[in-house]
């Protein structure tokens, strides 16, 4: 169930906060007046004007100093993640009917496929739920990813986190992604051998991400190709507290170095494309998340690139299939 902020305000209560930092995603910023009414009638309240990635992306300790809890709307727990403040989830999560009818699910039929896993984003668990439900009255043997310790809910996938998909994949026929947009569905492809679908929960129907996830990796090995002939490597080590990989970063480093590359070790919390621009590097590797490289590349002159790109790249890794990035763990930050 979605915590609502009556529970919200009992949690802060028995930690007797008085002070929070609130958070909110963008697409929950049009309440932020409610919010932040409700709140303040018995806390001091401040409210994070900054985008963020998720429950991996707390702030700074800038702010924490200055806090005695942290509010984030709109994400779940990663639990195997030490909070370096208190920090409460307010989850957001669809419910109610899916209002999806027999027939959207007829492509798995077609296909020959009886049995299915099942994942979704954290805003569609409940809705997943009402999926395994019709599949399993249509004759379909459905399955729920287990997760892994930075996952709260069986079933549940991040942009760096596929471990539900890694679960089922040798028991299923194919992957079903529960949720909206491609990123998520194209990951969990990347992730198995298995066909995988979106079931789109704005376009109300199943779409195979196998062409997509073709074109995806195309237009991606074309800006990884770029840092062929790279000399010069800013090797970074994302200094939010779900995202921090010192000991990564310093294995590339190393790596470079090996390979005859001049390479620096830099932290950063926000990645302003600038920043690398003025120290004339030929390319970036990020050790936080890899939708910082996938999503924002073309915010960047050099390549960006995720870790596995750069070990593919330069044979450090005996693979010729494409890796997904994905954060199963991050070092402790020395706060």
């Amino acid at each position: 169930m979605n915590i609502t902020i009556e529970e919200v305000i009992r949690q802060l209560d028995d930690i007797k906060a008085r002070k929070i930092l609130l958070q909110l995603p963008d697409g929950l910023k049009p309440h932020v007046f409610d919010y932040f009414s409700r709140l303040s009638e018995k806390f001091s309240v401040i409210v994070s004007s900054e985008s963020f990635y998720g429950a991996c992306d707390i702030s700074t300790m800038d702010v924490y100093r200055d806090v005695d809890c942290i509010v984030q709307l709109g994400h779940s727990e990663i639990p195997n993640i030490e909070y370096p403040k208190p920090v409460i989830f307010m989850e957001y999560r669809i419910q109610g009917e899916i209002g999806i009818d027999d027939d959207a699910f007829q492509p798995l039929k077609e296909k020959g496929h009886k049995k299915i896993g099942l994942l979704c984003s954290v805003q569609y668990v409940d809705q997943m739920h009402h999926v395994r439900g019709i599949l399993d009255r249509m004759g379909f043997e459905t399955y729920i990813g287990r997760q892994d310790a930075r996952m709260k809910h069986p079933g549940q996938v991040l942009g760096c986190n596929f471990s539900s998909a890694h679960s089922i994949s040798a028991k299923v026929d194919c992957l079903v992604v529960v949720s909206t947009g491609r990123f998520h569905a194209i990951g969990a492809q990347l992730a198995s051998e298995k066909e995988v679908f979106i079931l789109d929960m704005n376009e109300r129907r199943l779409i195979p991400i196998k062409e997509e996830t073709d074109r995806f990796l195309r237009r991606r090995y074309a800006k990884i190709s770029r840092a062929m002939n790279a000399r010069k490597i800013c090797v970074v080590a994302d200094t939010k507290i779900g995202q921090y990989r010192i000991r990564l970063a310093e294995t590339i480093m190393e790596q470079a170095e090996s390979l005859g590359m001049q390479s620096v070790l830099l932290t950063a919390n926000d990645v302003r494309p600038s920043d690398y621009e003025n120290m004339r590097c030929d390319a970036v590797v990020f050790t936080g998340c890899p939708r910082v490289s996938i999503d924002d590349q073309d915010k960047f002159t050099m390549p960006i690139l995720t870790p596995p790109e750069f070990q593919q790249l330069f044979k450090l890794k005996d693979t010729t299939k494409y890796v997904m990035d994905e954060i199963v763990a991050v070092d402790r930050l020395n706060l």
